[in-house]
Order: structure tokens, then C-alpha cells, then sequence
């Protein structure tokens, strides 16, 4: 008997109808599939093969479907889902894990995805031709799509690989271009035939907006311990046995850990799985930590929503890897301020190409001398017959060179004092909050000698802020306060023209107040005791 006419080995879904009634149903309802047949030809070991169909119902209103497994196959479990009369998308993988246990034995993956709802199922298989079943039932009939696949012991197809997997520009003065290069491979067998674009065209539906940040360290490709690049020294720190897997964070294991300061309502995560049994756990501020959804995509990597419906303003996001192991590729943080830029501002060179074995190079060029000071995201798409990669473009345009001297402006909200030296940048559902009260003092721009960083914190919980010179805070306690970078630079040492910036502390409401009035502004009356000096201002 040939694997084809395994009638009990090809009925890979069994029959099973919706327990429960959807509402009231025409009785022109029915299950309808926008294809019977996928067929995804050679898939060798190591290889994937992915397709797309979509599900409906042929009247209006909505019916609950269901898939299960058959017993043939191991894992599975129910996969349901909802169609109307707008069809929805099911994504359906198929891979060939890796050599078998025997000679001629491929253990074989079969992925469904609907909506947020994931059915997996596995089984080896011989080599050579299958047809299996894929069984859906609703309470108005059902209907079956057939996957056809021929497991081979080679290597079948091409397999695009792109490099790196984001562009973070970071916070970048409006020079005229800014140029940066994405490495083209192919990872399978034949020519792996490729071009590029750029723009938002394409982008999948649902797909994270918002300011892309890299944790690509493009200095460790060499592989070493892993360390934050240069745009992102200040908002990641990271804790536990992590290396550099070309460039990016990889866990040793279980215990590492990462925590991000960024800026926006709610954040996603890219990575891909070193183990299946990869478990990430994550929290923002205070909150307990929570399991995270890994959703596949596609190339073996998952996206993971960590935070969403959170306030405007800065956050601290604690990521965790309690199982398994994990590459991370960067965050996707929603921020209101981020605006399209315009159009062409990014040119690829070249714009196609094949290769087999050896690299290929695109150069990506932006022009940024048309970009008033803001915030921009984009992307760059290399679609190939070996799949698809997807790059987002970020970037904050600053405004012009920073100058010497930067006006320091003071916001109060009770007993609270908010520094900030571009109001214009700051949320404005953060900011909104406080009162202008107006020129406090003036800092000293990046790179002036006798001079440090004055760096910001804020503690939602109690609504103060905290200011030091040094990126630690010093000898306090910063539970519970988030980082929101420098402000400018204060004077370490007295130079001509500056003044004290004094700061106090109540330790019954662990609140902080800072001024440069000697006295204090009169909050020793009010509980608050002296603590010394910050720093130095200009008057």
C-alpha cells in the first residue's frame, strides 16, 4: 500500500461539530474555504514551506468552527475560530524538523494559525510523497484542505536570510544622509532569486507601529558576551549569562534577564526560539510579571505583545527568560509621536539580484535633510521565491547641532518639579500634567569639559522626579523610578557664571525637590531635609 492510499493516515483532522449555537443562522450558512488544495512539493530536512488560505461563511452573521487532531499525530488539542461573512486568514507551516531517529525518517511539524489560536501537531514520517487532511467543522457543515508535501533527503529549496533584522538610527542630528547595508544570503539549496523595496506596502495586518529598537550590537558579530550598541547603552541593561549571537542578545539560559527604558503606550518583542520550550515572562514597573504569547512568524522567529494600553510617557519593561532559550531582536514601541517620513527619503541599491552560496549587499541610503525634528518609521521589504523579510526604519531627527548652552525650563505639579530642555518633545499627556513655571536654569551642551550628564528619573507611584550626575543615581535607592536620559550637561566643578543646584528630600513621602534657591524654597518647613548639591548651573 502506497503512502497515498493510507485512508486512516491521510485524515488528519477528525469530524467534530460545534457544541454551542452561534446566534440566529441563515439558512444559506455555510463553511466556505478559498482553497482544497496546498501543495507545498519538496520540503527536505531542515526546510520550511508556508501557505495562506481563508475561511468565510456564505451569509451574513458569524459561525464558530473547530479543528482537532488526529490521533495519529502527536500534541494538537482543539483550535477554534469564528468566520464571517469577511474572510479571515489561516496560516498553515509545514517543516521537516531534522534527520530522524532511522534511515529515511523525518520528524514532521504541521503549524495552524488563526487569529491569536496556534494548533501543533508532529510525527515521523517516511521519505516520499503525502497527502493529508485538514479536517474544519462548523454547526452549519464543514469542509476539508488537503496538504500535499514530498519529503526528500536533500535539501529542496532557497531559503532568504537578511541581515540585520532592524534599522535603529537612533537619535541622529539632520545631517545629509545617513547609509547603512543589509546582508542577503540564502541558507538552502538552488538560486534564492530577491529583490527589494522600501515603504509601509506590505506590512501584515496587525503588525507592530511604532519606533523600532534595535538591540543589534553590529560590533559583536564575532559572537563574546553580549553588550547594548551605542544607541542604546542608556536604555538596556542586561543581567545574566547573556552572549552575542551575530550581533544579538542570546540566553544562556534560564535567569537572564533585560530591562528597556522606553518611551510610548505599549511595546512588542522579535525574536526567534533557540529551544522549543522557550518561556519569556515580562512586567512594566511594578506590575507582576506575565507569561508572554510567542506567535510565529515567519524564518522560525515569533513576536510577543510584553505591554499595551499603558500611559504616554517613559516606562521600564522587565523582560525574563524563565525557560529555554531565546535570540531578541529589538522592540517595537507605540509612541504617539511617530510620523511617516516622506516619500523616496530612502533609496536601495541594487533593487535585485540571485545568489546561491555567496552574500549579496544592499545599501540602504536616507536622506534626512528634508526631516523636521520628530519622530519616523519605515520599512524595507526583501521578498524572495525562498520568503519574505521585513526591516523596519527608525529614527528621532534632533533638530539642529546641539548648542553650547541649552535653556532648562521648570514644570511643577504640587511639590514635584519637572526639568526638561525640549518641552516640545516631551508627551504631551506626560507634561500636560504640569504647570509651566517657567526658565528655571541653563545647561551646558554634550562634550563641554569640566561638565557630566545631569540624568532624569520619575516614579509614577509617588509623581517625583530624581536628577544626579551619574548614571547609577548615585547612593539612592531608584525602585520604582523610571529613566528618561539626560537633559544636558551640569558643571562637576565651579565655573564662571554658574550657580548650586541644591536638592532636598522628605523621607516620610520620599519625595525630592530641587532648586537652586539656597533656602530651598521653603521645603525644610515642610518636612524636607537638605541633602546637598547636584551640580552647577548657569544663571
Amino acid at each position: 500500500m502506497t503512502y497515498l492510499s493510507r485512508t486512516t493516515a491521510a485524515v488528519f483532522f477528525a469530524f467534530l461539530a460545534a457544541l454551542s449555537p452561534w446566534g440566529t443562522q441563515s439558512a444559506a450558512a455555510a463553511l466556505s474555504l478559498s482553497a482544497r488544495e496546498v501543495d507545498f512539493g519538496d520540503v527536505g530536512p531542515g526546510e520550511t514551506a508556508r501557505a495562506q488560505f481563508q475561511i468565510a461563511n456564505t451569509a451574513e452573521g458569524k459561525i464558530r468552527w473547530t479543528l482537532t487532531v488526529s490521533p495519529d499525530w502527536e500534541g494538537g488539542g482543539v483550535l477554534s475560530g469564528e468566520a464571517g461573512s469577511v474572510p479571515s486568514k489561516v496560516d498553515v507551516t509545514l517543516a521537516s524538523l531534522r534527520d530522524g531517529s532511522g534511515a529515511g525518517d523525518y520528524p514532521v511539524e504541521i503549524r495552524v494559525a488563526a487569529g491569536r489560536g496556534v494548533l501543533v501537531v508532529r510525527r515521523t514520517l517516511a521519505e516520499g510523497p503525502w497527502r493529508e487532511a485538514l479536517r474544519f467543522e462548523s454547526d452549519s457543515g464543514g469542509r476539508t484542505l488537503f496538504v500535499k508535501f514530498n519529503l526528500t533527503g536533500a535539501r529542496a529549496r532557497p531559503t532568504l536570510e537578511a541581515e540585520p533584522r532592524g534599522i535603529d538610527l537612533g537619535d541622529t542630528e539632520p545631517v545629509r544622509e545617513i547609509t547603512r547595508k543589509i546582508r542577503v544570503s540564502n541558507s538552502g539549496a538552488g538560486v534564492l532569486r530577491w529583490q527589494a523595496s522600501s515603504g509601509a506596502a506590505g506590512m501584515p495586518a496587525g503588525s507592530a507601529r511604532g519606533r523600532y529598537l534595535s538591540l543589534h550590537n553590529e560590533a559583536l558579530q564575532a559572537g563574546g558576551p553580549y553588550a547594548p550598541p551605542a544607541a542604546m547603552k542608556e536604555a538596556v541593561q542586561a543581567t545574566g549569562p547573556w552572549g552575542a549571537e551575530k550581533g544579538y542578545p542570546k540566553s544562556g539560559g534560564p535567569g537572564c534577564a533585560l530591562r528597556i527604558l522606553l518611551q510610548g503606550s505599549g511595546a512588542v518583542l522579535t525574536g526567534r526560539r533557540v529551544s522549543e520550550a522557550a518561556v519569556l515572562r515580562a512586567s512594566v514597573g511594578d506590575q507582576p510579571p506575565r507569561e508572554l504569547i510567542l506567535e510565529e512568524l515567519e524564518g522560525g522567529r515569533f513576536e510577543a505583545t510584553v505591554a499595551e494600553g499603558l500611559p504616554e510617557g517613559p516606562h521600564s519593561l522587565q523582560l525574563l527568560v524563565s525557560e529555554g532559550s531565546v535570540i531578541l531582536e529589538g522592540i517595537t514601541a507605540r509612541d504617539s509621536r511617530v510620523t511617516s517620513p516622506p516619500t523616496a527619503w530612502i533609496r536601495l541599491t541594487p533593487l535585485s539580484g540571485t545568489t546561491t552560496r555567496e552574500t549579496d549587499f544592499v545599501t540602504v541610503r536616507m536622506t534626512l535633510a528634508d526631516l523636521k525634528p520628530g519622530v519616523y518609521t519605515d520599512q524595507v521589504t526583501i521578498s524572495s521565491n525562498g520568503g519574505t523579510v521585513r526591516i523596519p526604519v527608525s529614527i528621532a531627527v534632533t533638530g539642529e547641532a546641539a548648542p553650547k548652552h541649552l535653556t532648562v525650563w521648570r514644570y511643577t505639579r504640587g511639590s514635584d518639579v519637572l526639568f526638561t530642555s525640549q518641552p516640545e518633545k516631551e508627551d504631551p499627556r506626560y507634561i500636560g500634567a504640569y504647570q509651566r513655571a517657567g526658565l528655571a536654569f541653563r545647561l551646558y551642551g554634550p562634550g563641554t569639559a569640566g561638565t557630566a550628564e545631569l540624568y532624569r528619573w520619575y516614579n509614577p507611584e509617588i509623581g517625583d522626579h530624581y536628577y544626579s550626575a551619574e548614571r547609577s543615581g548615585g547612593r539612592k535607592s531608584l525602585q520604582g523610578y523610571v529613566f528618561g536620559g539626560a537633559i544636558g550637561n551640569i558643571a562637576t566643578i565651579r565655573l564662571p557664571g554658574t550657580r548650586e543646584l541644591y536638592r532636598w528630600f522628605n523621607p516620610e513621602t520620599g519625595r525630592h525637590h530641587f532648586t537652586t534657591d539656597a533656602a530651598g524654597e521653603g521645603m525644610g518647613r515642610r518636612g524636607y531635609r537638605f541633602e546637598g548639591t547636584v551640580g552647577f548651573v548657569l544663571r
